[in-house]
């Protein structure tokens, strides 16, 4: 019988014993084991919507709602079981638990397989780099002959999916031949235990700045949730960024968790010989030339965090360079925009204050004698305590700021746009709140030599106003106002 047939029926074979035997092994169930009914489970959601026969559907108190509202529908659904904190008068065998987030990621763990312990996991985690340093990867192994399953906010609807569609989408990937799994792994997913039953061969850290305060409250605080991914009983390596302060902190509160061998640190003191413009970067690494098709200082921090776990774990260094030098273009990072201008050009997914310092600096050193014009806005309903920042940030690195609108959401975007000028101290903001106008004024301005940046966006191809979306893309108002220029039009 072919492998996968065997992982199928061994998958199918699952009872609601076995869920209550882990959970009660994790501290988290409530119930009694004995009293649990040996019934069959074959997936588990804590949307009643997706409910089928087999289900266990999970009962998650949410900002707004309450899954124990929604018992009745997916009992009416199919579902073959419940997963409670409360009791109640419930129709269907249920576990009763104590920590309804984490039980149901242990839950969906023990259902699907526990795929996470059939291949190697890489999760990574930090405020910038994320995306950028597991596409590196992925190429990496792929270039090592290892079909890799990226989960991330290029392929995701949540840069880390909810535990349930986690589970069921690595068994599936490693089901159709994925041989490892690479894994952007957000604060709010290790906050909401999202990737609780997780076992990762190694955990990855990029760097901390400041970003979602309005979840966590205090960059400490924000921090501590990033560290939950390097836990010795879920990650087995720990490869850290130390050029980042809060790296070198990591590091600190690692160092007696983690053998010398399985705290790594990465630097770019480990490089020689390093270039870099906005468009590629070029260095040596433990003595090999690499040239990366892909612009900014920050970008070769990412390749020597990729290619260090990719040689952690048995990947030789020749596979390590052609994978780095033959990286496919990452949608949104640094993303060059093709024109006849003379005009320098990038959209780039930028939208904390360190990422929008580092996209900025390695603009001033491509621009030489030529301008930095830079486009950029912040998030509404999101933390508002950055603004200011980016805005002197903007104001000191730019030479020509213009500040628009980036999903403002609820929020009025003028009144977004004064909290980040509120924050310049030097160049002064050229006001545009309607995204497209401001692009096109950018363009416009630039002559032969300037660098342009449209900053906050990247891969996203929509603008959030209000209850409404409509469609925008940074590269697609780029490339239009470029060819209006060209035209002599406006």
């Amino acid at each position: 019988m072919p492998v996968q047939m065997k992982r199928l029926t061994k998958r199918m074979r699952v009872s609601l014993q076995d869920v209550a035997v882990e959970l009660a092994s994790r501290g988290v169930l409530a119930s009694d084991v004995s009293d649990v009914v040996d019934i069959a489970i074959s997936d588990v959601s804590h949307d009643s919507r997706t409910v089928e026969s087999g289900t266990l559907f999970c009962c998650i108190a949410g900002a707004n709602t309450d899954g124990h509202q929604f018992v009745d529908r997916a009992t009416q659904s199919g579902a073959s079981a419940l997963l409670v904190t409360q009791d109640g008068p419930y129709s269907l065998p249920f576990l009763k638990v104590r920590e309804d987030r984490k039980a149901m990621a242990f839950a969906a763990h023990v259902v699907h397989g526990r795929p996470s312990l059939e291949v190697p996991v890489f999760g990574i985690t930090g405020t910038n780099g994320k995306t950028t340093t597991a596409a590196m990867l992925a190429a990496i192994l792929k270039s090592a002959g290892k079909v890799s399953h990226v989960f991330g906010t290029l392929n995701s609807e949540r840069t880390t999916p909810e535990s349930t569609d986690l589970q069921r989408e690595m068994r599936r990937a490693i089901d159709t031949g994925a041989q490892s799994v690479v894994m952007e792994v957000t604060s709010h997913a290790l906050q909401l235990q999202r990737v609780a039953g997780v076992q990762f061969a190694a955990g990855i850290f990029t760097n901390l700045g400041h970003d979602h305060l309005d979840f966590h409250g205090t960059i400490e605080n924000y921090f501590a949730a990033k560290a939950e991914l390097f836990r010795t009983s879920t990650t087995q390596l720990a490869i850290i960024n130390v050029d980042d302060a809060w790296g070198v902190k990591l590091v600190d509160l690692l160092k007696d968790s983690y053998t010398s061998s399985d705290l790594v640190r990465v630097s770019l003191k480990e490089v020689q010989n390093l270039h870099s413009s906005l468009s590629q970067s070029s260095f040596t690494w433990r003595g090999r030339d690499i040239a990366l098709p892909i612009g900014g200082i920050f970008n070769v921090s990412n390749a020597l965090l990729a290619a260090t776990a990719a040689e952690e774990h048995g990947v030789d260094r020749d596979a390590i360079v052609h994978g780095l030098e033959n990286l496919a273009l990452i949608p949104g990072r640094v993303q060059k925009i093709a024109n006849t201008s003379g005009v320098e050009a990038f959209v780039d997914f930028a939208h904390t204050p360190d990422s929008l310092f580092a996209i900025l600096s390695s603009a001033r050193v491509s621009a030489k004698s030529g301008r930095v014009i830079v486009v950029f806005g912040c998030g509404g309903d999101r933390d508002r305590e950055k603004r200011p920042e980016m805005g002197k940030i903007a104001s000191e690195l730019a030479d020509v700021v213009i500040v628009t609108s980036d999903n403002s959401r609820s929020e009025d975007p003028l009144a977004i746009i004064a909290d980040i000028c509120s924050g310049m101290n030097k160049t002064r903001a050229v006001e545009i709140a309607n995204r497209r106008e401001a692009i096109a004024y950018a363009v416009g301005l630039a002559q032969s030599g300037d660098v342009v940046i449209v900053a906050g966006k990247g891969h996203e191809a929509f603008q959030v106003t209000g209850n409404m979306s409509e469609p925008l893309s940074d590269r697609e108002e780029l490339e239009l106002a470029f060819a209006h220029k060209k035209a002599g039009t406006s």
